[in-house]
């Protein structure tokens, strides 16, 4: 099963990436000459487009193909072409052989520490932290059953994995659930590519690429794909292919080609804007592509609308986080050309200034983050933006910022010290500000006598628009603006590029002396120990909420400090490979260490504490895997209400429709999740059984009234066209939304049974409401607005008093197990 699933996963990422070569055949092969597109860049942008566009083009293929076995042939036939057409522009020649080699020697072991230490050392198979995959599970389950995707299932753009694993699901047998085990592998292979990618563009043909590549490796903090780290990733490759496409010289720059370049960029963000649809923004791309193959005998403007319309769209389709990611790459580029040209004049205080901005913004940022921690510990009154940015919100998205909705959690200067903090890890933060400290005393900037940089100082202008760039959107990020904290996936390139400059003009470019060797080797090596010893591995507080994680990698962190104090013996060599490939391995590896342990401390953060005698991180168990396998062989027409958590599970392996839609598994619209409380309160009560259910009913009747859009769907009541064009933002529907309840008093019970019979329908096409009563359902119903579940499963019993109540009312009893109980609600009979 495991070799099956592993090569239907690998299969998986070959069609995407082919439907991508096959929509940039619209385009002529000279882009990629044009733009000056490496092979690895060109697989990166391939794979973006085509994980974006697979789904929608799925979608529409469903429409008027009701065989999924013909859909997949057609997808996998047009996924063919693109490879078959594209061979030529990514066929490796001999050198580049050579360097796969060593990409491949280098990343597969990288991928699979990083796979264990972010995902496998917490689970066990069927158990693991799938929480974030229940939707596009469910989604993909829906799929291949019905072959027909759910546009209404989507809600700001489409899943990259929903559409294609459904399809190999209902045609090859995919098992989804294994299938969320190997995606994590291949996903961090392919941020691996883009690291090679993204430091390719600055170091086209330096060896410094593979250091730079080595630090981006080990440092990786994106360990899943989803459409929002796609997205993130591709904007750090775009980064990169702007810089091969920059002049290295001052005065060849071109402020044409900038000013051209960032219309053209604007233009597609505003269009994209307006069009407020993920088919629209695909229409786009292609109208972009079909420009630039128009206009490929004149090289500049199509590589200027290469680089300022197709690309960012492509980002754009991929996710709406685009639209920070986009103006935040093109930002930093031109900040590197203002560098540029600031240190091209002369005379000039530009490298003073320069200076001043690399020593002041991280004391800023230093402030900043005492100033969070005062807050946290409650040594500071909390403060807040959020009525300012509000405003800003406003403006743009329609909504303000307000208690428990979306924006507001992911608001504020502690949310985003933590989320950047958890990209950056203590190890690397206080080893890049030592290292630009230590490189700005010992390494002033020589001039020649004309006023250009002299070849001492090679590599300044990269190492200060790097530090400064990062510093500056730092600042940005520490301000608490909702999800600006999105970025830090592009602060942490600019970061490895500032690392490895750093280490290769302190460490490299001059012979160190070994005392010098000895020294970086031992303080990187002592450091990572200390934090290995004194916080990561062993709980000197048993009290701590991250205690009982330590123990879950601690084999790995020892195993990482024994192999870290043998590459620091390695760097008194005499041997110049020896000592640079130790010293090399000793900062990687000391990075890497400390990734482990950081991953351990911050699942406190995100999960709370680790009950007792819990081997696993996962939300749900053996009798929650039970009863979703029993409802998807018995139950084919059930629309499931309970908890968000267990219906998580269920509707991941079921792809049963749900009464409500969540986000979060802790974020539910706050007025449906008091209704939904109420009534399952009410199934229990100890009442006579007619006015039970009667008031039951009249409970459910208002949320069934305005049952979801993608429920609705399912249901076969909703048109797949209209899905699939509706707007992204504010969603436009021929019936009421949820988390819009009716506002009117509560019904009679023929009233709610009438309610009830209009949307379930009877006879063949009658739909059932089916819930599930757990232990965690009945604690969800006694929770505040304000409270949250634990993430993890409960251990304990359903009581017998709750079965007996359930067996002896109104609700008939379908299945039941040692925690759970699964009824029929009968509103429409």
């Amino acid at each position: 099963m495991w070799t099956t699933t592993f090569v239907l996963t690998l299969m998986f990422f070959l069609m995407q990436l082919g439907t991508g070569f096959s929509i940039l055949t619209i385009a002529s092969a000279k882009f990629i000459e044009v733009c000056r597109l490496t092979k690895a860049q060109f697989v990166v942008l391939g794979f973006t487009v085509g994980a974006s566009t697979t789904g929608i083009l799925l979608g529409l293929l469903s429409l008027f193909v009701n065989d999924m076995w013909l859909q997949f042939a057609a997808m996998l036939a047009f996924s063919g072409f693109g490879l078959a057409w594209s061979w030529p522009n990514w066929r490796p020649s001999a050198d580049e052989t050579r360097a796969a080699t060593a990409w491949c020697l280098l990343a597969l072991p990288i991928a699979l520490l990083t796979w264990w230490w972010s995902f496998g050392a917490f689970s066990s198979f069927p158990y693991g932290d799938i929480g974030a995959d229940v939707h596009w599970m469910k989604t993909a389950q829906e799929y291949a059953d019905s072959g027909v995707i759910n546009p209404y299932a989507a809600q700001s753009y489409v899943d990259l994995r929903s559409a294609l694993a459904g399809s190999l699901a209902g045609t090859l047998g995919l098992d989804l659930l294994r299938f969320s085990w190997t995606y994590r592998f291949f996903s961090i292979l392919f941020f691996m590519l883009a690291s090679y990618a993204f430091v390719q563009g600055i170091y086209s043909t330096s060896p410094r690429k593979w250091i730079a590549f080595f630090f981006a490796a080990t440092g990786n903090a994106v360990v899943l794909m989803t459409n929002g780290s796609l997205a993130v990733v591709s904007s750090v490759v775009f980064l990169g292919v702007l810089m091969s496409n920059s002049k290295r010289s001052g005065n060849d720059l071109s402020s044409r080609f900038v000013l051209l370049l960032a219309i053209f960029a604007g233009a597609t963000l505003l269009l994209a804007f307006a069009s407020n649809n993920n088919t629209l923004v695909l229409a786009l791309l292609m109208a972009g592509l079909l420009a630039v193959r128009i206009l490929s005998n004149t090289g500049k403007y199509a590589g200027l609308l290469f680089l300022g319309c197709v690309w960012p769209a492509t980002l754009l389709l991929a996710h709406r986080g685009s639209f920070l990611f986009v103006p935040t790459v093109l930002a930093s580029w031109l900040l590197y050309l203002a560098i540029v040209r600031m240190i091209s004049a002369w005379p000039s205080v530009s490298i003073a200034a320069l200076r001043f901005l690399s020593f002041a913004l991280p004391l800023i940022i230093a402030g900043i983050v005492i100033c969070v921690a005062g807050m946290r510990f409650g040594y500071i009154p909390p403060m807040s933006g959020n009525d300012t940015f509000s405003s800003i919100t406003g403006l743009i998205l329609g909504r303000r910022i307000e208690g428990g909705e979306e924006l507001f959690l992911g608001s504020g200067p502690q949310v985003a010290t933590i989320e950047v903090g958890r990209a950056m890890g203590p190890l690397f933060t206080i080893c890049i500000t030592l290292g630009v400290a230590w490189r700005s005393i010992t390494r002033p900037v020589f001039r020649g006598p004309s006023g250009p940089i002299g070849p001492e100082s090679k590599g300044f202008v990269t190492l200060v628009w790097s530090w400064i760039a990062g510093c500056g959107m730092m600042l940005a990020v520490l301000s608490g603006f909702p999800f600006l904290y999105r970025i830090s996936t592009i602060i942490m390139a600019l970061f490895t590029i500032t690392a490895a400059e750093t280490f290769c003009q302190l460490l490299i470019d001059f012979n160190p002396s070994r005392y010098r060797r000895a020294l970086v080797a031992a303080a990187v090596t002592l450091l990572a120990t200390v934090l290995v010893v004194l916080v990561y591995a062993f709980a000197w507080r048993t009290d701590l909420p991250f205690a009982r994680y330590q123990a879950f990698l601690r084999p790995t962190e020892i195993a990482g400090i024994v192999l870290l104090a043998i590459l620091a013996l390695s760097t008194l060599a005499g041997s110049r490979r020896v000592y640079l490939y130790g010293l090399v391995g000793v900062v990687g590896l000391g990075v890497a260490v400390d990734k482990i342990g950081l991953s351990g401390i911050v699942r406190s953060y995100s999960y709370g504490a680790l009950p007792d005698r819990t081997a696993v991180v996962s939300h749900y168990n053996a009798e929650d895997l039970e009863v979703a396998r029993w409802l998807r062989d018995n139950l084919r027409k059930g629309i499931i209400l309970s908890d968000p958590y267990t219906m998580g599970i269920v509707q991941a392996i079921t792809g049963a429709p749900a009464a409500y839609l969540f986000s979060n598994l802790d974020t539910v619209n706050e007025a449906v999740a008091k209704r939904t409380k109420s009534m399952v309160r009410t199934m229990l009560q100890p009442t006579e059984e007619r006015q039970r259910l009667e008031d039951t009913c009249s409970l459910i009747a208002p949320l069934v009234g305005a049952i979801n859009s993608e429920t609705f769907f399912q249901m076969g009541r909703a048109d797949a066209l209209g899905g699939m064009m509706r707007s992204v933002r504010t969603v436009t529907a021929p019936f009421p939304e949820i988390g819009q309840p009716s506002s009117s008093p509560e019904l009679t019970g023929e009233e709610a049974k009438s309610t009830i019979q209009n949307i379930l329908q009877a006879g063949d096409n009658a739909w059932n409401l089916v819930a599930i009563i757990t232990p965690r359902t009945i604690a969800w119903t006694h929770l505040a607005a304000d409270q949250r579940l634990s993430y993890f499963p409960p251990t304990e019993p359903l009581e017998p008093a709750i079965i007996d109540a359930l067996r002896t009312g109104p609700f008939p009893v379908l299945f039941s197990n040692r925690q759970a109980a699964v009824v029929r609600i009968p509103c429409s009979r």
